[in-house]
């Protein structure tokens, strides 16, 4: 399992005593930890979809503000928020990056969201989501692996990077370039294969390969 310091080193590193997560609690049981050995409260976790991920956080204790890129998703969970004492925020009517003043966070937890957007879009999610998190806080990110079954489905658009409908993109991240992206952001630690399961409004299950990736942020861009 990851332990205590696998968000301490500078370098992705190879861990030969991670068991990788076989479903969605488990990555879920991952994330949580991670967020508390890093001493988190506030986590802001875009790509909330229907609520989840979001639920599962502050039912943990983490105080959560949450938004989907999807406005049926938000109003999705934030209605069964409603009926339930989690502790957590929807930026509902706010689909994509929030931008209202809402502060910095202690955590970020991104799952798979990175793989919608084009280059240069990517990168200006991740800068806009390094905003609003605090020096020293912790960055958890889910990304579409190379290895996943999906992979060349579509026309290729940029390098790993398909069209699957007019306007619709899939990238899929090697280790390599998900390192690229995000050290320009955090002193990342880990960047490990996984599994990431998914269950829709409707309860269908996808899964998906995913890299899982883990840093602090070390100064303000």
């Amino acid at each position: 399992m990851m332990t205590g310091n696998a968000c301490q080193t500078d370098a992705p590193q190879a861990r030969s005593d991670m068991v990788e997560p076989d479903g969605v609690d488990d990555l879920l049981t991952m994330v949580t930890r991670l967020l508390t050995q890093a001493g988190a409260y506030s986590v802001l976790h875009p790509g909330c979809g229907c609520g989840r991920y979001g639920r599962h956080l502050a039912q943990a204790g983490f105080l959560v503000t949450a938004f989907d890129l999807t406005t049926v998703a938000v109003r999705a969970a934030a209605s069964r928020n409603a009926v339930s004492d989690a502790t957590i925020r929807y930026l509902v009517g706010d689909p994509s990056l929030p931008s209202r003043d809402i502060g910095q966070y202690d955590g970020l937890f991104a799952p798979n969201i990175l793989h919608l957007f084009l280059t240069p879009d990517r990168h200006r999610l991740l800068r806009m989501l390094g905003k609003h998190l605090r020096i020293g806080g912790l960055a958890v990110i889910t990304a579409l692996s190379v290895n996943d079954a999906r992979y060349g489905q579509g026309r290729e658009v940029e390098p790993n990077t398909f069209e699957i409908l007019p306007g619709q993109y899939i990238h899929f991240y090697s280790e390599e370039e998900l390192h690229v992206e995000l050290a320009r952001h955090l002193r990342l630690s880990v960047i490990e294969p996984a599994i990431e399961i998914e269950v829709d409004h409707l309860g269908n299950r996808r899964e998906y390969s995913v890299l899982l990736a883990c840093g602090v942020k070390s100064h303000d861009h």
